[in-house]
């Protein structure tokens, strides 16, 4: 502790506290995390009901990795609120691991069930090599998800980049700062990296789905619009034509049954396993 904060004056992580949320309510990367959090949050929790009987293990598996990266974006954000900078942007690296593994675990049962039995930790050159393989993902597309991967690990681990920050260069001497001082224009840039990996968890819920055309339309077309916001780009691929998006999904969900028909259904379809099976004789 610094003997100010042995006094009664509040700590240097308070106050920059009172002075990072007096100035991020005019940036709109601010709202830009809001906006993709609320977004966010809508795909780590539209289920919270997972029965024993009824729920598979790349449901399961990947609901929760999703709902922890939802965690560590919050937790960026509160610990960017009080100067810790360089810890956000190590929590970043958890956000992407967390969204990526939760995409990956939701196509692939074996891998979920292994990831839930066994305990196994699945590094990031393996869900890389998922992408690649499973779902077909071009090389330009892995390698930019592998660029954010390792500039995100320069800040995880104990680097000259994620540590010298904490150096300034005086006339003849390098000064370690003791205390936690407001930088505008850093806190603003690490807000504009916490709201661009939680929209990076956004992606990573539609493409966890079994169609994007399964989640609301609305919901996609709000965050494609925040994609095209944040980055300034038009993003023709993201184009869709939203009538026709409304009224697909508006049929689906006219004919969904509920998964507690599940099971019934399993016994009497035709190709079930146990229909399939030679009958004994009478």
């Amino acid at each position: 502790m610094t003997e100010e904060q042995g006094s009664s004056a509040p700590s240097d992580d308070v106050v920059h506290l009172g002075l990072f949320l007096e100035a991020a309510q005019d940036w709109p990367e601010t709202a830009w995390f809001g906006r993709a959090m609320a977004m966010l949050h809508y795909g780590a929790f539209s289920i919270q009901e997972f029965p024993f009987d009824e729920t598979f293990e790349n449901d399961l598996a990947a609901a929760v990795t999703l709902a922890r990266s939802y965690r560590q974006l919050q937790g960026a954000w509160v610990v960017a609120t009080h100067g810790l900078l360089a810890e956000a942007l190590n929590l970043l690296r958890s956000v992407y691991e967390s969204a990526g593994l939760a995409r990956t675990l939701a196509k692939d049962p074996k891998l979920a069930d292994q990831w839930i039995r066994e305990g196994k930790w699945f590094p990031d050159v393996r869900v890389r090599q998922w992408l690649s393989d499973v779902r077909g993902d071009s090389t330009e597309e892995v390698d930019k998800y592998r660029h954010f991967y390792v500039e995100a690990s320069a800040w995880a681990h104990p680097t000259a980049e994620s540590c010298m920050n904490q150096i300034s260069v005086e006339e003849d001497h390098f000064f370690l700062n003791p205390e936690i001082t407001f930088d505008e224009a850093e806190a603003r840039r690490i807000v504009g990296l916490i709201a661009s990996t939680a929209l990076f968890a956004c992606f990573a819920f539609r493409n966890a789905v079994v169609d994007e055309r399964a989640i609301d339309p609305s919901w996609r077309k709000d965050m494609y619009e925040l994609a095209r916001e944040m980055s300034g780009d038009s993003m023709p691929h993201l184009d869709r034509d939203w009538d026709a998006e409304h009224a697909h999904y508006d049929a689906v969900m006219a004919n969904l049954r509920d998964r507690c028909y599940l099971k019934g259904q399993l016994r009497t379809h035709p190709r079930a396993y146990n229909n399939l099976r030679p009958q004994p004789p009478e």
